[in-house]
């Protein structure tokens, strides 16, 4: 019987998987992605990148195989004696247990077997995995068997797919038990008995096969001696020599090897098998062809293993890039800066009915008929989860107020989505002070119950409509200029040249892709001029409804952009150039956000409907200009939609004037 040494001769499975032709093969397949991705990098041609790659990985793998299979004569087989061929059969793993052609093909391989060694001792192993050794060497016992050979099988495959899946009487004690000395081959060995009376013995694997490191020791040499001394055959079931240790070990005890192969084994596996078994002094004596479709010689094996590359590559670098870049998003995403959203709080306060205080600097005192023309608060609309809602705040830092307060309404009924623009000197009660006031000072929040500005003017937005505020998201001048240069600008369109000194805004007639410079001041212009013949003229109507009209402009060109993503490369370098340029409530997480964007992308942009809260211009005691309401919010949804939305109507303020009114819509 020959020694080996084990140490050279038993590569590992990270070995296997790392080998030259496996990482030159993937380093293609990366490297064709990243290359198609340059060239494009569009949604649907994420999916041909990683199509692409995974198929010239799999090509790559394939010629470096064939290169390396042609440096040993081209088929590894070819200097060995093919034993015979097994044909295909849906039966069963082992079909040769009943009559047919498969049990006759065992027959004959028993005597090939015969004829081309006269060891007595032979493992049965495949290149790899899944080739059936294990179903070839339970029937070659039974055919020795049933010829009137004295045989014994020995299992020393303990994987789910070895000799263990056909017995009934459990897999201890057996060969590892053998082998460390808790029990003698008689204790372990039984009888396998089949139903027309045909009995052989066999020896299970034991529990603890995989883990023993006795399997080449003393003991289970002078157990299978013992075997060999009494049987004309003793076959010995091993996993393949690549992937188990226990193949190696027992190949010190065996007289040589039975190769099992398919046409899925690759050329390069099958000859480092035999190239190993030849080491551990169990050379192949002869080969099978199992699962044979005829009896001619097989094809090319390494084409289906390049073709499960390929496919394996396709997927690995598809699950890569999303997996790239959901890291990149969730970081970015992280970054954002969040500020706590409680409108519980401010409903707690708002109950308690402060007592109105003196009028300060955020507060402004009306006449007695300004105040008559006030509607009285609006009654709910509809349940929270009748919409879908986003207040979008612009913050002026050095006035301290709110430049822009646009409302984002998406009915989940299917109507069609709303946004309505509240003009920054809209009259307003102050639940912090119990007072009135405009509503962009609420952004300064109320300091003394520890209630930020978003919160108390999302709240206020919520009374005001009737529908309550699910997130807010607050930027700065700063973060608009960012916001709106990351999507590449957005497009504002003239008939005249206009321009505004204060708000530093100069746009020429016709269509210009705005910078975000350009589009902040064309949003914060309320003083526009035209140029009209050569002669500036201030635009008809230019306040600050008509800046609310700019706003909602913008917002839909920026929507228009944001929607239509070329790739997810583009979603994830404009989430992380806007990332600073943010600041979110507490309850909007990167799910919900993505929910959101879905779910803007799935609306037509132009079935956005835009609402104007109906108002009418006065001024307070102190000569300061103000908005006041005339209508509730409710009556304004109706007008609009009419019995789209579940709304119970409220009633419209007593005294309000008509005629200065703006229309709804």
């Amino acid at each position: 019987m020959a020694n080996h040494d084990q140490t050279d001769t038993r590569p590992s499975r990270l070995r296997r998987v790392f080998s030259a032709a496996n990482v030159v093969a993937f380093t293609v397949a990366v490297g064709s992605f990243y290359v198609s991705l340059r060239l494009n990098d569009s949604n649907a041609w994420v999916v041909w990148s990683a199509v692409i790659g995974g198929v010239l990985g799999g090509l790559s793998w394939y010629l470096i195989s064939w290169w390396t299979g042609r440096s040993r004569n081209d088929d590894p087989l070819t200097a060995i004696p093919l034993l015979g061929t097994i044909p295909d059969d849906q039966h069963g793993p082992a079909p040769a247990m009943g009559n047919g052609e498969a049990a006759d093909r065992y027959t004959g391989l028993l005597r090939e077997i015969e004829g081309h060694t006269t060891g007595s001792v032979l493992l049965v192993s495949s290149p790899s995995p899944g080739q059936g050794a294990s179903s070839v060497a339970l029937n070659l016992a039974i055919a020795a068997a049933r010829a009137g050979r004295r045989v014994m099988l020995v299992d020393a495959d303990p994987s789910p797919h070895g000799l263990g899946q056909f017995l009934s009487s459990g897999s201890s004690p057996g060969l590892s038990d053998v082998a460390d000395g808790t029990a003698t081959l008689a204790e372990a060995s039984r009888m396998w008995t089949l139903e027309d009376g045909t009995r052989f013995p066999m020896l299970p694997s034991g529990d603890g096969l995989a883990d023993s490191t006795d399997l080449d020791g003393i003991l289970v040499a002078d157990a299978l001696d013992v075997v060999s001394e009494h049987a004309d055959l003793l076959l010995i079931d091993v996993p393949p020599v690549l992937w188990s240790d226990a193949t190696p070990d027992l190949g010190a005890h065996a007289d040589g090897t039975i190769l099992v192969t398919s046409a899925s084994a690759s050329s390069t596996v099958v000859a480092d098998a035999i190239d190993r078994l030849a080491a551990v002094g169990a050379p192949v004596v002869g080969y099978v062809r199992n699962r044979s479709k005829s009896v001619a010689a097989a094809g090319p094996r390494n084409l289906r293993s390049a073709l499960g590359r390929a496919a394996l590559f396709t997927i690995v670098l598809a699950f890569g890039y999303a997996v790239y870049t959901g890291a990149q998003l969730l970081y970015s995403w992280n970054s954002v800066e969040t500020q706590a959203y409680e409108p519980e709080a401010v409903a707690d306060l708002a109950a308690e009915a402060p007592p109105e205080t003196a009028a300060t600097e955020e507060t402004i005192e009306l006449e007695e008929d300004d105040v008559a023309a006030l509607p009285p608060p609006p009654v709910e609309v509809a349940p929270t989860e009748a919409f879908e809602t986003m207040l979008l705040i612009g913050s002026d830092e050095v006035a301290g107020a709110s430049d822009v307060i646009l409302y984002l309404v998406r009915p989940t009924n299917g109507a069609d989505p709303f946004m309505v623009s509240l003009p920054r000197d809209l009259y307003v009660e102050n639940p912090c002070t119990g007072s009135s006031t405009r509503i962009n000072t609420l952004i300064k929040g109320c300091q003394s119950e520890d209630i930020n500005g978003p919160t108390l003017l999302s709240f206020t937005v919520g009374e005001i409509t009737g529908i309550e505020v699910d997130h807010f998201a607050l930027f700065d001048f700063d973060g608009f200029v960012d916001i709106i240069d990351a999507v590449g600008g957005v497009e504002i369109c003239v008939e005249y040249a206009v321009r505004d000194r204060q708000a530093e805004l100069s746009l020429p007639a016709g269509c210009t892709q705005a910078t975000g410079e350009q589009a902040l001041a064309w949003v914060r212009s309320r003083k526009t001029q035209q140029n009209v013949n050569g002669s500036w003229r201030s635009v008809p109507g230019s306040s600050d409804l008509s800046r609310n009209q700019h706003q909602q402009d913008v917002i839909i060109e920026l929507f228009s952009r944001l929607k239509t993503f070329d790739s997810p490369t583009q979603l994830t370098t404009t989430v992380a150039s806007v990332a600073d340029a943010f600041i979110l409530d507490d309850g909007l997480g990167l799910p919900e956000a993505i929910d959101l964007a879905w779910g803007l992308r799935a609306i037509e942009l132009d079935e956005i409907r835009r609402i104007e809260i109906p108002v009418r211009l006065t001024r307070s005691t102190k000569g300061q200009s103000i908005l006041v309401a005339t209508v509730s919010f409710d009556e304004v949804l109706i007008a609009e939609y009419g019995d789209e939305l579940p709304i119970e109507p409220g009633v419209s303020g007593e005294g309000s004037d008509d005629e200065t009114a703006a229309a709804p819509g």
